[in-house]
C-alpha cells in the first residue's frame, strides 16, 4: 500500500484541475459575453474566422503557468527527496479503489477545462475537445511518470488508464451522443477532516478524506425511458448511482452505494449567453445534496445526503 501522503499528493493536483473547472471556463466565458456588444456578430467560437492568436496565447500562458506550479509544488514536497530507477507498481487495495474513479472524474474534468479555453479561443467544439483530452492526457501521464520514478510510489497502469479514459471520454460522448446521457459527478461532506493519518504528524484533509467522497454516474433519465414515461419525465430531472469507501484506514474497509435524484443543471439554467452556457456545464460535475437511498451492503434513507 502507498503512504496516504502520495494520495494527498495526487489529490491536491487533481483538486486544483477541479478548481480551474469553475474558475477559468467561466471567466473566459464571462469575457466573451462582456466582448459581445463591441464584437461583430459572426465571431463567436468556431466559426471560420479562424483561431485568435491572442486568446490562445492566454489559453496556453495559463496552462503553463498552473503546471510549473503544480511541477514545482510536488517536486519540493515530494518527488526529490525520494528519487529512484524508473519502476512499476500497482496499488488496488487502497480506498477500495475508489481513487480510481477520482483519477478518471479528474482527468474529465480538466479536459472540460481545457477544452473549454480552447473554444474561447475560437477552435471548432471537435477540436477543442481532442486538444483538450491530449492536454489532460499528457498532464495526467508526466505525473504517473514521475511517481514512476519515485522510491515510494512507482508508475501505477491501473491509474494510468483511469486517467486515459477519464480524459477521453468527453471524446466518445461526441462521438457518441449516445453517451452524453452518462455523467460522472461528484459530492463531499468531511468525514475523517483533522483526524490522525497513516504517517505521524499526518491529519486528513479534504484532499485525501476518501470517506468524505462520493462518486456519482448520473442518468438522463428522459432520454433513457422508453415510450409516454420518458416524455413526461421532467427534463431536468436524472438518476445517479454513488459509491464511496467506509472504514478506509481499517482491514474492514467497505464500499457504500447510493441511488439518489440529480440535477442536470444544463436544464434549469439558462443557456443564451456563453457564460451561462458554461455554467450549467460546469456544475453538472457537482452532485448537489438532495434525497438518497444507501442500497448496500444495507439500506438506509438520508432526507439529505452530501
Amino acid at each position: 500500500m502507498r503512504p496516504i501522503s502520495s494520495r494527498r499528493t495526487y489529490a491536491v493536483c487533481r483538486f486544483l484541475c477541479a478548481v480551474c473547472c469553475f474558475v477559468a471556463p467561466l471567466r473566459l466565458s464571462a469575457q466573451t459575453d462582456s466582448n459581445a456588444v463591441d464584437s461583430p456578430p459572426e465571431n463567436v467560437p468556431g466559426d471560420a474566422s479562424g483561431v485568435d492568436g491572442a486568446r490562445l496565447a492566454i489559453v496556453g500562458g495559463t496552462v503553463a503557468i498552473g503546471v510549473t506550479a503544480i511541477h514545482v509544488y510536488q517536486n519540493d514536497a515530494w518527488w526529490k527527496t525520494s528519487r529512484a530507477p524508473f519502476h512499476v507498481q500497482e496499488d488496488l487495495v487502497y480506498a477500495s479503489n475508489i481513487d480510481k474513479l477520482g483519477h478518471f472524474y479528474a482527468a474529465n474534468v480538466l479536459t472540460f477545462t481545457l477544452s473549454k479555453g480552447l473554444r474561447w479561443a475560437n477552435l471548432s467544439e471537435r477540436s477543442s475537445l481532442i486538444w483538450g483530452a491530449v492536454g489532460s492526457s499528457l498532464f495526467e501521464t508526466y505525473i504517473e511518470i514521475e511517481d514512476g520514478f519515485s522510491a515510494y510510489w512507482g508508475f501505477d497502469r491501473v491509474d494510468f488508464v483511469s486517467d486515459l479514459a477519464g480524459a477521453w471520454y468527453p471524446v466518445v460522448q461526441d462521438l457518441v451522443p449516445f453517451m452524453k446521457n452518462f455523467n460522472f459527478r461528484f459530492s463531499y461532506l468531511p468525514k475523517t477532516s483533522g483526524s490522525q493519518g497513516a504517517i505521524p504528524g499526518q491529519t486528513h484533509t479534504i484532499f485525501d478524506d476518501y470517506e468524505g467522497q462520493t462518486l456519482w454516474l448520473s442518468f438522463t433519465m428522459k432520454n433513457l425511458l422508453p415510450g409516454e414515461v420518458g416524455r413526461v419525465w421532467p427534463e431536468f430531472l436524472c438518476l445517479s448511482l454513488g459509491v464511496a469507501v467506509r472504514n478506509n484506514l481499517s482491514p474492514d474497509r467497505y464500499l457504500v452505494w447510493f441511488i439518489s435524484p440529480d440535477l442536470d443543471m444544463t436544464k434549469i439554467i439558462p443557456n443564451d449567453t456563453p457564460f451561462l452556457k458554461t455554467l450549467g456545464e460546469a456544475l453538472n460535475f457537482i452532485h448537489f445534496p438532495m434525497p438518497a437511498v444507501r442500497i448496500s451492503p444495507n439500506v438506509v434513507w438520508y432526507g439529505l445526503y452530501f
